[in-house]
């Protein structure tokens, strides 16, 4: 892959339009850093990591990224863009705080950061939050978080 472009295309023929692109080679690496597309519209259930940080880099496109208490409320809201934009361009979670993103651009494209190995187990989703299956709660919840954008 030459260009975040490459990545975009490659994201516009998968089933959920998202690619991921890994820099490591095992998931029992000490360090994973990703490439990671989503498209506008996709859902990200809010989760937390519990014995790992986090940090995004926008590369290309917008979003805002939240983070939430323990029972759903929005601690914070963080627009983001890539360093052109003038808004945030790079995030890190230090703590087990949930946290999700609504994309606002067509894509979204950037580099997460995260400590290894992957463990599945130490990653937590919200049961406050819908199921990525419940089609009109997602919808629901992605647009109450527009909302927040907008008010």
């Amino acid at each position: 892959y030459k260009t975040i472009r490459d990545l975009v295309e490659i994201s516009k023929t998968t089933s959920r339009g998202r690619v991921r692109l890994c820099a490591h080679e095992t998931v029992n690496e000490s360090v994973h850093e990703m490439f990671i597309v989503h498209p506008k519209g996709a859902y990200i259930p809010p989760h937390k990591h519990l014995e790992k940080s986090e940090s995004i880099l926008v590369l290309d496109g917008e979003v805002e990224y939240f983070t939430f208490s323990d029972d759903g409320v929005v601690n914070q809201r963080i627009s983001m863009g890539d360093y052109r934009s003038g808004k945030s361009f790079f995030f890190r979670l230090q703590k087990p705080i949930f946290h999700s993103m609504l994309i606002l651009s067509e894509t979204l494209t950037f580099l997460e950061i995260t400590k290894g190995p992957f463990k599945s187990d130490d990653t937590i989703e919200a049961a406050w939050a819908p199921n990525k299956d419940c089609g009109t709660e997602v919808g629901l919840f992605l647009r109450k978080l527009n909302e927040l954008c907008e008010g």
